[in-house]
C-alpha cells in the first residue's frame, strides 16, 4: 500500500483536512506568520512559528498529530534590556479523540468530532508555546546588566556610582548574628 506524503508550505491556516487519512499519514510543513492573530494570546510576541506535523489514525476513531515546532521572537534581556533573540524548539505529540472518549484530566488529548473533516492545530500549538516559552532571556551569561543607580548599560560604559549600601529592610536580621 502506497503512503500518501503531501508536503507543502502554507502561510496561514492551522486547519488540516483529513480526507485521505485512511490511505496513510498526512505530512505538512506550516509557517504561521503573525501567530498571535492565528493562535490567540501567547506568552511572547512571536514573529513566526514553523511547524512540521505528521497526522495518522490512532485506533478506530482517534487521530494522532506529532512533529516539530520552532518559534522565534525578539525580547529585552532581563539584565540590560538589550534586544535579544529567543527561540522555542520542541517536539510535540497530541491525540484527538471524540469528547466522550476523553477522561477528565487527561493531558495531551484534544476533542475531535466524530465526523470532523479537518483537524485544528491552533490549540495544541498555542499550548506548546506557553509550556516551552522561556520565562526570561539574557543576551549572554556574562551580561553585567545595568547600574541600579544611574541606569548605565555596563557592557557599553562604566559608571562612577558608589556600590549600593545594605538594604535597610534586612537590618532587623543583622542583630541575630551569624
Amino acid at each position: 500500500m502506497k503512503q500518501r506524503r503531501d508536503r507543502k508550505v502554507v502561510t496561514e491556516p492551522t486547519r488540516i483536512g483529513l480526507a485521505g487519512l485512511d490511505q496513510g499519514p498526512i505530512e505538512r510543513t506550516l509557517r504561521l506568520e503573525a501567530p498571535g492573530e492565528l493562535l490567540g494570546e501567547l506568552p511572547l510576541a512571536f514573529e513566526r512559528v514553523d511547524l512540521e506535523v505528521e497526522i495518522r489514525r490512532a485506533g478506530r476513531d482517534g487521530v494522532r498529530a506529532r512533529g516539530r515546532l520552532a518559534a522565534r521572537t525578539t525580547v529585552a534581556c532581563r539584565r540590560c534590556l538589550a534586544p535579544t533573540r529567543a527561540e522555542v524548539v520542541t517536539e510535540w505529540d497530541v491525540m484527538f479523540r471524540p469528547s466522550a472518549r476523553i477522561t477528565p484530566g487527561e493531558e495531551g488529548v484534544w476533542s475531535l468530532e466524530a465526523k470532523a473533516g479537518e483537524l485544528d492545530l491552533a490549540g495544541p500549538v498555542r499550548e506548546e508555546l506557553w509550556v516551552h516559552a522561556p520565562a526570561w532571556v539574557e543576551c549572554s551569561a556574562e551580561c553585567p546588566g545595568m547600574c541600579p543607580s544611574c541606569g548605565a548599560r555596563l557592557a557599553d560604559e562604566s559608571c562612577d556610582c558608589p556600590p549600593p549600601g545594605p538594604d535597610p529592610r534586612w537590618a532587623a536580621l543583622e542583630n541575630l548574628g551569624g
